[in-house]
């Protein structure tokens, strides 16, 4: 009977002391807008003429695919084909110094603020491109930046992704293969997100956040907390 009452007390402490997880994904949540849009406009920016005239072609001739847009985005990105990884990063640099960290919403810094006080474990998990978000989650003290990779070749940018996407039931998996959920309470961990799509994520915590920002929740149930954003930047 001691055995068991010793082994019980064990357990219940090993459950109290799991770590708690906020999960946060990036594009209209943390950043008002979809960064790969934003990205790729900058990018464009410092081709050639002649290049800049091409992408804006291809931006009216490209469509999304129904199936996932993987192909849409590569197609968008055969004008960036060829370009350095050390010119690619200096402009990712400056796109985060100049785009990024002007359209961070303040009140979703101040929830990931909070959680950094807690000490809860950090996830992004985003759609965004590694290439960028890497300068957000070192200057924040990320604890995992789960994205979407583009793919170089002997330092140089084949205008391809790397893998598959990390969007809707991927953001799921690609969580799962860096982290061991069960290694986290999650019963009390966090999930922040402004879309339907972050359901397979959402249904992991006992605490779903929306992030409000004028579209459509009537698909969240009482279950759902909202922080509405106030088009004020952190």
């Amino acid at each position: 009977m001691k055995s068991s009452l010793r082994l019980l007390r064990a357990f219940s402490r090993t459950i109290l002391n799991k770590p708690i997880l906020a999960i946060f994904d990036f594009c209209d949540t943390i950043f008002d807008g979809q960064s790969v849009t934003f990205f790729l406009n900058f990018l464009e920016s410092k081709l050639p003429l002649y290049k800049r005239i091409y992408a804006k072609v291809m931006r009216k001739i490209n469509k999304i695919p129904p199936s996932n847009s993987k192909e849409y985005k590569e197609n968008l990105m055969q004008v960036f084909y060829g370009i350095e990884e050390e010119t690619i990063n200096k402009y990712c640099s400056e796109f985060y110094s100049k785009v990024i960290l002007n359209r961070l919403h303040r009140c979703v810094i101040e929830a990931l603020l909070y959680h950094k006080k807690e000490r809860h474990i950090i996830a992004i998990v985003s759609g965004g491109f590694d290439i960028y978000l890497k300068y957000f989650a070192r200057d924040y003290g990320i604890d995992y930046l789960i994205c979407t990779k583009l793919e170089f070749k002997s330092g140089i940018f084949v205008s391809k992704i790397l893998g598959d996407e990390c969007l809707g039931n991927g953001k799921l998996e690609l969580l799962s293969k860096n982290l061991n959920l069960s290694d986290y309470d999650l019963l009390n961990s966090f999930c922040y997100s402004d879309s339907r799509s972050d359901l397979p994520l959402f249904s992991l915590v006992g605490n779903k956040v929306i992030v409000k920002n004028n579209q459509d929740i009537s698909w969240a149930n009482d279950s759902f907390q909202i922080l509405e954003v106030d088009r004020k930047y952190a």
